[in-house]
């Protein structure tokens, strides 16, 4: 399987444990009971805005990076792209240690799938620096 291939499925497998992990807070509504729910009537639309950056719009540009801007400067991007999604996958996996018991596994697998992102697409980056014909 080429490179290009296994970054992009490790972005999406990304994005599909935050998107779990999103879930997770909301099952317990299924079985009746509460969730914390803000009483304020105010969206807070900074945060909300950030996490969409960060679930979404931060592993569309590393696919798209890595998949369509064969460059070398594509690559680099994306391996920088990687790098603040494992950084963000770190700090949210341990800023708090109260999670539910269901959030511990699903945080600690989607830092160990970003980071493994993060190498990958750094050895892609310094594969293109020695010269190599995927960056022209």
């Amino acid at each position: 399987m080429e490179k290009q291939t296994k970054i992009a499925i490790l972005w999406i497998v990304v994005m599909c444990g935050l998107t779990i992990h999103s879930l997770a807070d909301l099952m317990p509504l299924f079985w009746g009971e509460d969730i914390t729910v803000s009483q304020d009537g105010n969206t807070p639309t900074g945060l909300l805005m950030f996490m969409m950056t960060m679930t979404y719009l931060i592993p569309v540009l590393g696919i798209l990076c890595v998949m369509f801007w064969n460059k070398r400067m594509g690559r680099k991007t994306n391996a920088i792209l990687a790098t603040v999604m494992a950084l963000f996958n770190a700090a949210h996996c341990f800023e708090l240690l109260d999670f539910t018991p269901v959030q511990v596994p699903m945080l600690v697998g989607n830092l160990v799938v970003s980071i493994v992102l993060c190498v990958i697409s750094w050895h892609m980056v310094e594969k293109c620096k020695n010269g190599c014909s995927c960056c022209g």
